[in-house]
């Protein structure tokens, strides 16, 4: 039988006193928001949400005390000519250096005399022999360049060389075909445009070696002031450094030099301030599709306003009560507001809903408002306890930043029913006098004979069966959904950092992305060193051992007989003359000199015959660009090639010539200023290990720190605090979904007083995670530090959304079915299209952790939206007869 509604006290009071209730609303709410603007913080470094008290974080606490902060802005500084790279480098290091108010150190270690006069002896041996006979091979073209750096000199001293060799001198070949070998790479790519003009580096060393790859690849890092008032705290140091950067690329001098920024503070500011920027627009997009839907689902704009202006109360309240439980939000509780509009409407989209349904059977006003919000009272304090109750239990966990969203997320649940039992009501009375008085409808209609109901409920069976069939074959997906480690995953696509990144991490020579080891003294050190760089996910390590070079009495002897074969080679001023009236016999002569000495090479099979004819053919691809060009740019085009190569002649070979002047090196001879960044105030030595392999993810992360570890079990760095931090967040979050079953299990048998229909309040949570699991599994999507965040917030909403339905179906008269296509179950369809709403806003977001939880969350509505509309009816119509 049919209930009549009880009197409520709180009904009777926003009945009677509308005005006082919304006055103390208003009162709350603009209190709360100046609260909030006045004293809420955000937390940017992730060091922030990690627990404080665990063994790898002491760990990296006494690394920071040792050595200070390494969280550096850090600047890749690229381009073919390494000296221009260099001058760039320089140039920004001498303009931020000075900035004092934006950065407490500036390092380049290009800038340093001890690098630009030492440089060579740190390469590897074989490189430098590599060096040598290069250098000596080109020697004699270099002697001739030295008089007049020209194309002219060039070609002219090749063809007769080529001549020499012709003529019976084999001694000529070698040097010819190392030559021949340079220009033809040259050319081929300042043809094609590919890049640039053959420099004297490429000339006598080799493209690929770890020398050149640093030349090419520069870094120079700053560890920015932090500001803590603001939204990211090294913001305006990435800011100047940006604008410098961005002003010196623009600058003629550095045509063809790229640099970009990366390092933790520039991916955190980027995703913080990527991710304020997504969920501002996400909840403003999230407003306008609840207003939307409820104007659809309400048929009027009256019982719209009163619903979204409590919801409006709500958040509004639920951010003062954020900044006094708590203080600050973070990178995963700033998602709360949009959470809230989600969860804040559920409980009014309920009260209105029946209370229309009582106007429409012909109840009075106030009787049927009162109706409406009793009948509901019960169904809401427990859904909303499941709610609260997943959040809460995330207090329990050892990870800080989830700790404190469960206090945030649970304390916005109950401000949003204590809102919704007072603002609504009071919004509700105050709007009866100009709401018109709809027609009651007469009779009643038996919903389950619609054709609906027939498909839908009259076969529980076949229900049942496809679910638990369906539910057996998501365990494959459910076994094959893995927790995604890689943070660079989380940050919106094509940024500048994860790119510059990632850029870091294959190089060996620059890897940004290291463990660290401290060592007691430098046997200590020796020690740890040859052990680390025996393992197999180690690619070397660098310390203040590795600045003192190895070898270094044969790395002297070779670079003294370099020195000595170019001591006579003292380049003219470059001039801008490029003959033109000779060049096209230069160039012919060049071209007759190089067939001939193919030809030659072929006849006689010589295995230098095929690199030859490549060259020949490279050549006429060269001449028949510039007769293309003839009437164009042509002349412009050989002032590019040759300007290329020898405006910078003199000044390379002179600092070529000092570095050949190396002397040997001593740890006594390290600057203080690099000295200080590998030993510690107290000592200590830091070895930073480099990976061999990228390490973002998490398979390769964990077997490079378990080899690490099984050197020294007290590594430290940003991949240790990494995968522990992610570690512990995966852990809690399972941790924290136990404790919340068991929570939601309670609840249920104190709402149902009954052991099965407490079972049957769990069917929509199996059934919905486990279609959500095999959904993001159909998608590809992985769970994340991000979000992993909706999994309380579905496992709530799947039990939540089920007591309003088993509630309605065991205290008023009608089947399951009729349950479902009644106000109760029109409410829970509005429900779930709101949250879908709210958090589906946020795929709109360009940071990818925001974009999944936004996709995760709509495929967990869509999952226990069938699991409600679907298998509930059909398990209560078998298994719960009233």
């Amino acid at each position: 039988m049919k209930e009549t509604a009880k009197s409520s006290l709180l009904f009777s009071f926003a009945a009677r006193r509308p005005w006082l209730v919304l006055a103390i609303a208003l009162v709350l709410s603009v209190l709360s928001l100046w609260i909030t603007s006045q004293r809420m913080e955000f937390l940017t470094g992730r060091d922030d949400l990690m627990p404080r008290n665990t063994a790898f974080n002491r760990d990296y606490q006494a690394f920071r005390a040792e050595f200070g902060s390494m969280e550096d802005i850090v600047v890749v500084i690229e381009g073919q000519d390494p000296e221009r790279v260099g001058a760039f480098g320089n140039r920004l290091h001498d303009v931020l250096a000075k900035d004092k108010a934006h950065f407490s150190d500036v390092f380049y270690p290009y800038a340093l005399p001890f690098f630009r006069d030492n440089g060579l002896l740190f390469m590897p041996l074989e490189d430098i022999k590599e060096l040598r006979r290069n250098l000596t091979l080109a020697a004699p073209v270099l002697r001739a360049l030295s008089a007049s750096p020209s194309v002219q000199t060039l070609f002219t001293h090749l063809t007769g060389s080529m001549d020499q060799y012709l003529a019976g001198d084999e001694k000529k070949l070698p040097e010819i075909m190392f030559m021949l070998d340079k220009l033809g790479a040259g050319f081929t790519s300042f043809g094609t445009g590919k890049g640039s003009v053959p420099s004297m580096e490429s000339v006598f060393m080799n493209k690929d070696s770890a020398f050149a790859r640093a030349g090419r690849q520069q870094i120079l890092t700053a560890l920015p002031v932090r500001d803590m008032s603001g939204f990211v705290p090294a913001g305006a140091a990435i800011a100047v450094v940006r604008a410098e950067v961005a002003r010196l690329k623009a600058l003629p001098e550095f045509k063809g030099v790229t640099a970009g920024l990366t390092g933790t503070p520039v991916l955190e500011n980027e995703e913080m301030a990527t991710s304020e920027k997504d969920i501002t627009l996400a909840t403003v997009v999230s407003l306008a599709l609840t207003t939307v839907l409820l104007l659809f689902a309400f048929r009027g704009v009256l019982n719209v306003v009163a619903a979204m202006v409590s919801l409006l109360v709500a958040i509004s309240v639920s951010f003062g009560f954020a900044t006094v439980a708590v203080g600050h939000l973070n990178i995963l509780s700033m998602v709360f507001a949009v959470m809230l509009i989600g969860i804040g409407i559920e409980y009014g989209i309920q009260v209105v809903l029946r209370y229309q349904e009582e106007l429409r059977r012909g109840a009075p006003e106030l009787p049927a408002l009162e109706t409406g919000l009793t009948r509901n009272v019960w169904a809401i304090v427990m859904a909303a306890a499941t709610v609260a109750a997943a959040f809460l239990t995330f207090v329990f966990t050892d990870f800080r930043g989830i700790s404190e969203l469960g206090i945030i997320a649970a304390g916005g649940v109950v401000i949003c029913v204590l809102v919704t039992f007072t603002v609504l009501p009071a919004m509700l009375v105050l709007l009866v006098r100009y709401r018109k008085k709809p027609s009651p409808v007469k009779g009643s209609i038996e919903l389950e004979d619609r054709l609906l109901s027939r498909i839908v409920f009259g076969n529980p069976k076949t229900v049942i069966g496809l679910t638990a069939l369906l539910c057996v074959a998501s365990l494959y997906p459910l076994s094959r959904v893995s927790f995604d480690y890689n943070l660079m995953n989380l940050q919106a696509k094509g940024l500048e950092s994860v790119n510059y990144a990632y850029k870091l991490m294959r190089s060996k020579e620059n890897s940004g992305y290291f463990a660290v080891v401290m060592a007691k003294d430098a046997e200590d050190a020796r020690a740890k060193t040859a052990r680390l760089e025996a393992l197999p996910t180690v690619d070397h390590v660098v310390s203040i051992n590795t600045l003192v070079p190895d070898h270094q009495a044969e790395k002297l002897a070779e670079l003294e007989a370099v020195r000595r074969e170019l001591a006579d080679v003292k380049p003219a001023p470059y001039e801008e003359d490029l003959s033109l009236m000779e060049l096209p016999r230069v160039f012919e002569a060049f071209r007759n000199a190089s067939v001939a000495v193919k030809e030659r090479l072929e006849k006689e099979h010589r295995p230098e015959a095929k690199q030859a004819a490549a060259f020949v053919a490279t050549l006429d691809g060269f001449f028949a660009g510039l007769e293309k060009e003839r009437d164009k740019n042509a002349v412009g085009m050989l002032q590019e090639f040759q300007g290329g190569m020898f405006r910078d002649l003199p000044a390379k070979i002179e600092m070529l010539k000092q570095s050949l002047a190396a002397k040997p090196v001593t740890e006594a001879d390290v600057p203080k200023e690099l000295r200080s960044r590998f030993v510690g105030k107290t000592g200590k030595l830091m070895l930073q290990v480099a990976p061999k392999k990228e390490i973002f993810n998490r398979e390769p992360l964990e077997a490079f720190l378990k080899d690490v570890r099984s050197v020294d079990a007290h590594a430290t760095g940003e991949p240790v605090m990494v995968y522990e931090s992610m570690t512990i967040m995966r852990d809690s979050y399972r941790l924290a979904f136990i404790y919340a079953f068991a929570a939601i299990v309670c609840i249920l048998l104190i709402a149902f007083r009954s052991i099965k229909f407490a079972l049957i309040g769990l069917v929509p949570l199996v059934v919905g995670l486990l279609f959500m699991v095999s959904g993001m599994w159909i998608f590809g999507i992985s769970f994340n530090s991000a979000n992993i965040i909706v999994m309380p917030l579905v496992l709530g909403i799947a039990v939540d959304s089920g007591i309003y339905i088993i509630n309605r179906y065991r205290r008023e008269e009608g089947s399951a079915g009729s349950v479902i296509l009644s106000s109760t179950g029109v409410g829970v369809l509005l429900n779930t299209l709101t949250i879908m709403a709210s958090f589906g806003a946020l795929m709109v977001a360009r940071h990818q952790g925001v974009f999944s939880i936004g996709a995760v969350m709509s495929l967990g509505m869509v999952a226990c939206q069938i699991a409600f509309m679907v298998t509930l009816p059909a398990v209560l119509t078998l298994a719960a007869k009233k």
